[in-house]
């Protein structure tokens, strides 16, 4: 499956639960492990769960390669590694604290 499409299956599971600000860098210039990056924020616990739940539903339908899952059980911070993307679903409070986008942006993305 091409990344294009895997990108847009993440992207679809997480907007399907009302996932908010959704972000995709492109990382292939400062990763050899994955392609991609997307963040998105969860209101809740309950609802980073629930999105994390719909994303390993949707993949598994297009037989996208689940690698592994963190932070699921806490909530606050959930990583869904899917190979050549990777989702980070947070609550806000996290998402502001640890600044992926800023971390992971490159001046490309910011376009």
């Amino acid at each position: 499956m091409n990344l294009e499409k895997q990108i847009k299956t993440v992207v679809d599971a997480i907007g399907e639960l009302k996932g908010e600000d959704i972000v995709t860098l492109n990382v292939m210039a400062q990763s050899v492990d994955m392609e991609a990056i997307i963040i998105a924020t969860g209101r809740s616990v309950q609802h980073v769960r629930g999105i994390v739940n719909n994303i390993k539903i949707e993949a598994k339908k297009l037989n996208m390669t689940l690698l592994g899952i963190e932070g699921e059980e806490f909530g606050e911070w959930a990583l869904i590694d899917l190979g050549e993307v990777v989702a980070h679903i947070m609550i806000d409070k996290t998402r502001n604290f640890y600044k992926l986008e800023k971390l992971w942006s490159t001046e490309d993305d910011e376009d």
